[in-house]
This record gives C-alpha cells, sequence and structure tokens, in this order.
C-alpha cells in the first residue's frame, strides 16, 4: 500500500502519547513493506527528512508529497483543522481517522474507517459512519520494561493530568519524593521540596525511578502511561475514568480526584512490601494480556481493507491531482 499519514508531528521526542501510538502503527506499516509518507502539518521552515524509514514533508510541501506518494490510503487524526483541509482539497483515496481523544468537537466527518483506543472514547462520539475500530494503542514492552524506581510519579504536569492533586498529596506527605514529568511546553507553578520536575526523557529513565505512577486526569481515552508503567511491575492509582477502567481492570486502584486523603492512604498502603509486591504481580500479569503485535496487525488489517474495498467499488488510487488555494 501507498498511504500517507497527516499529523500535528512526528519523530522521536512527541509531546503526547497520541502522536507516539500513531508512530508505532507507522513503523509497523513500514517494516510490513508499506510505502508510508508523512506530512506534518505544525508550520515550520523545515526540509523534508527521514525518520523511522519515513519521508516526513513539512506543511508547505504537502502536495508535493501527495504527487510524490500518490497515496492509496490516508490516515490523519480527528481534530487537526489543517488535516482535514488537506484531505478535503484531494480527490481521496481511503481514509483512515484516528480519534485519540474526548474532543468537544463529535463530528468525524466520512472517513471509511474510524479508530479509536476504547470503548470509552468510541461511546463518546455516539453516531460514526464508516467502520468502526476500536484497539488499544500498540505499546512495545521492550522499549518500557525496567527496574522501578522509588519515587511516586506523575507524567504530565497540567491540571488535566493531575498536576493539581499532585501538590495537594505531595503537601500532606513530605516525606514521600515525587517526581513531576513536565508537560512539552508547560512550566508548572509548584514549588515543594519533595516534588522533583523533569522534562520529558526516555521513558526507561521515568519509570526507572518511578515506584508508583499517579493518574488522577480529569479525562483520558485510555490510559496509555499507566499500561507502560504496568509493564514494569509499576503499581497505578488512577481516577476511575471508563477509559483507565477499560485499560487498568483490576489491576490499578482507582480514587476520585478531589480526595486527597484516600490519594495519600493508597501510597501509604503501598509501603508495606507485601501490598506493594501484590499490587507489582497484578499489573504485570495485566500485561501479559495484552498482545502488542496482534493489535498491530490488526490496524494494518483495517488499512488493507478500506484500500481493497476502494479499489473494489472502482475508486481510482494513487491521484496526484490537488485542489484550492496554497495551503502552508
Amino acid at each position: 500500500m501507498r498511504i500517507v499519514v497527516v499529523l500535528p508531528v512526528f519523530g522521536p521526542a512527541l509531546p503526547t502519547g497520541a502522536f507516539i501510538t500513531t508512530r508505532e502503527y507507522v513503523r509497523h506499516l513500514v517494516a510490513a513493506g508499506h510505502d508510508v509518507q508523512v506530512v506534518t502539518t505544525i508550520r515550520e521552515q523545515a526540509e523534508p527528512r527521514v525518520e523511522d524509514g519515513v519521508k516526513v514533508w513539512p506543511l508547505r510541501d504537502w502536495r508535493r508529497a501527495v504527487r510524490t506518494a500518490r497515496p492509496e490510503l490516508l490516515i490523519t487524526h480527528h481534530g487537526d483543522r489543517r488535516a482535514a483541509r488537506i484531505v478535503s482539497r484531494m480527490p481521496r483515496p481511503g481514509h483512515v481517522l484516528m480519534v485519540h481523544g474526548m474532543s468537544e468537537n463529535r463530528e468525524l466527518g466520512d472517513p471509511e474507517a474510524v479508530w479509536f483506543p476504547s470503548w470509552a472514547c468510541r461511546l463518546h462520539y455516539g453516531h460514526v459512519r464508516g467502520r468502526i475500530v476500536v484497539l488499544p494503542p500498540p505499546i512495545d514492552p521492550d522499549h518500557y520494561r525496567t527496574r522501578p524506581g522509588d519515587l511516586v510519579t506523575l507524567s504530565g504536569s497540567t491540571v488535566a493530568k493531575g498536576a493539581d492533586v499532585l501538590a495537594a498529596v505531595a503537601a500532606s506527605m513530605p516525606d514521600t519524593r515525587f517526581l513531576l514529568v513536565r508537560a512539552a511546553g508547560h512550566t508548572p507553578d509548584l514549588h515543594l521540596p519533595n516534588v522533583e520536575v523533569i522534562d520529558r526523557a526516555d521513558p526507561r529513565e521515568v519509570y526507572g525511578r518511578t515506584r508508583i505512577l499517579l493518574m488522577p486526569s480529569t479525562t483520558e481515552s485510555y490510559g496509555r502511561a499507566g499500561v507502560e508503567a504496568m509493564l514494569s511491575g509499576i503499581p497505578v492509582i488512577a481516577s476511575p475514568l471508563p477509559g483507565m477502567r477499560e485499560a487498568f481492570g483490576d489491576a490499578a486502584a482507582y480514587v476520585g480526584r478531589e480526595d486527597t486523603a484516600q490519594w495519600v492512604t493508597e501510597i501509604r498502603r503501598l509501603d508495606d512490601p507485601e501490598a506493594y509486591t501484590a499490587a507489582s504481580a497484578a499489573a504485570r500479569a495485566h500485561t501479559d494480556t495484552l498482545d502488542y503485535r496482534a493489535n498491530l496487525e490488526a490496524f494494518e488489517g483495517v488499512c488493507a481493507h478500506v484500500r481493497a474495498r476502494r479499489a473494489r467499488a472502482g475508486v481510482p488510487t494513487g491521484v496526484t491531482r490537488v485542489t484550492g488555494a496554497r495551503h502552508g
């Protein structure tokens, strides 16, 4: 298949789980022998480059990318308005839309297939046109497994990720050391002596310093960071959102965001070696049920299905004509 993926950013240091998830799918498609090219929709003065064996084009060159790739399939992210405009200006090949979050904008357009990371996310959008695909984000154990550390960690420094809960909990536990991973482009207003703030790093470095992962998020369509941590037997304490319950099952502890005392209680409970060992074993056992490679192959199958359906319908593929004013 000849595939063009349109998304805001692509590369080795990605700011969110949504982009990391898409990169994992792209890597698999390339490894499976498909011709994949990427157009990034952020405005940057960059030249075309190669990342992970993929030609990456800046926004200003999207027309040249399409002419070069002659795509049979487009993959885009819901909520990327520039990607949507590019799609509207092409005599479209097959289209797979990836819906990573629970946006207020519930209009998904008319793609041939829509990917969701969880049933909780899918149900958020009500009526959906096109084939519905629910697959958890592919998480390669080799990229995350490590020996756990000794800190209580929160990945993400915004209120949406629960930085306000971390601040309240850390203030109540001055004898406990916490680690806060800064969100890209965000400077947290948090100044507590027992909270270390770091920039994003190799996940094995972060989880190698982590004893417990906190996820007091206000919204999550799945809970990728929790599964990453569980691969190393790191217990997770999370707010009881449907997406995270779907991701973690009974292998996590769930606490309401506003109940600071209960967050403290759960962290203290895991100070007991027996309780920690049991929680760690449950986390590892849960991740043993996840089939990373089958997930990748299922996504590839969806792409092949969309491409074949277009071919059976007699829709031309490999088009190079694009329309509309210059975009970029």
